[in-house]
């Protein structure tokens, strides 16, 4: 009999029937709360039977002798050993059917433990400013910029609305906000209530964040790549120009060759015609190897019109004035000047340019004008006018090439530069 036996097996037995006791009340109410009743209502059972039991050993170690009393306290021990050990195995049983239900099915806490997991900060509150739902991530971003909890839905809202905030750890939130309306039915009565809540939403933007700055300095990578692709090809563009006054320089010293033999000959020759021919052309090249070592455009038409001579071709220009104020101008001027007649003498048999100069609403409109043009195929910009478009973009201005019945070479830029 458990009366007989020594009072530390008696406390040991009481404790574990105690204890057993709070396990059930407790699988009970949490079976209860996700509505599994039938477990909930066999749990409460076993927890009243654990309850009396404790109720009457402890009435018959106080010495009661009713009947119900002297009954448990003649039982023999391995009776309670057995009937606990059945109540105990159970336990794991409950614990492990409502681990996997819990895993598996959407509860109250699920949605709470889905708030705390995530990233995004979440505050529920009503029109008064009662916070009614607050997640952990943002009582952790209150806590961060207000150093205290948020007592007052309405007066974090007017702090945060509408802003992206860098909090102390480096995690970066942009703050959203709605209003939502939530109706809820009346028993026993055919309305419903309606009620306003406000949702605050944290959004973690720090990878975006970080991603912006990492674009922003390619950016300026790509811009400074971008600088130097620009000065190489304006470096390329100076080597082509000046590979082709290079070339024009040796054509003009192999011309001299050819003047000193053709020279040699006519000194033993009486033909004046041909001696006046010789000296013109000694002439013509003097003159380019000089103005070739000038570098200044204080005489540019004067230039031009020598360097037209030379080579054979006649330059017609009403007015040179609406350029003469602007260095800038001037000198695109001279540069398309000394293309177009190269052109001329390269590719048409009318060795003639018509020269137009105008100015135009703020704008000097340069024209260079080529008739009975034989030559209409496609333009293929070289380095002679590639060069002139760089240098018509630099001044913001435009450059057209018509290649048809006549070649016309059209500039146009501002006058204010």
């Amino acid at each position: 009999m458990i009366i007989n036996c020594p009072k530390i097996v008696i406390a040991l037995i009481f404790s574990w029937i105690v204890l057993l006791d709070m396990a059930f009340v407790f699988f009970g109410i949490r079976y209860f709360i996700i509505k599994k009743y039938v477990i909930s209502s066999i749990s409460f059972v076993f927890a009243l039977i654990c309850a009396f039991t404790s109720q009457v050993m402890t009435a018959f170690i106080k010495g009661g002798k009713d009947v119900l009393s002297t009954f448990f306290a003649e039982l023999p021990l391995y009776v309670y050993t057995i009937v606990l050990a059945l109540f105990t195995i159970i336990i794991p049983l409950l614990s492990i059917y409502l681990y996997r239900y819990t895993r598996t099915h959407v509860s109250s806490n699920s949605i709470i433990r889905a708030f705390n997991a995530s990233n995004e900060g979440f505050l529920y509150f009503d029109k008064d400013g009662a916070c009614l739902l607050i997640n952990k991530t943002m009582a952790k971003i209150a806590s961060s910029l207000t150093k205290t909890y948020i007592m007052n839905g309405n007066d974090f809202l007017k702090r945060v609305k509408d802003r992206t905030i860098t909090l102390d750890d480096g995690s970066t939130y942009k703050f959203i906000d709605r209003e939502i309306t939530i109706s809820n039915a009346i028993p026993f009565v055919n309305k419903t209530d309606s009620q306003v809540i406000n949702e605050l939403i944290a959004l973690d933007v720090t990878e975006l964040v970080k991603k912006n700055e990492l674009l922003k300095e390619d950016n300026e990578k790509l811009e400074e790549m971008n600088k130097e692709l620009v000065s190489y090809n304006e470096k390329m563009l100076e080597v082509i120009r000046h590979k082709e006054i290079l070339s024009a320089k040796i054509n003009i010293h192999n011309e001299m060759n050819t003047l000193v033999l053709q020279s040699s000959y006519l000194l033993s020759n009486d033909n004046k015609e041909e001696r006046k021919k010789l000296l013109s052309k000694w002439e013509n090249n003097a003159l380019l190897l000089c103005k070739e070592a000038e570098s200044n455009n204080d005489d540019f038409v004067s230039d031009l019109k020598t360097l037209a001579d030379a080579i054979g071709i006649t330059i017609e220009c009403k007015d040179y004035s609406p350029i003469m104020s602007n260095e800038k101008i001037t000198s695109l001027f001279v540069k398309a000047t000394k293309e177009s007649l190269l052109n001329v003498a390269k590719h048409t048999k009318n060795k003639k340019i018509i020269i137009n100069i105008e100015r135009v609403n703020g704008s000097v409109i340069m024209s260079f004008i080529n008739d009975n043009n034989v030559n209409t195929k496609p333009i293929i910009k070289g380095g002679g006018f590639t060069n002139i478009e760089k240098s018509v973009e630099e001044l913001n201005g435009k450059m057209t090439i018509i290649n048809e019945e006549q070649f016309i070479l059209r500039i146009e830029v501002k006058d204010a530069l």
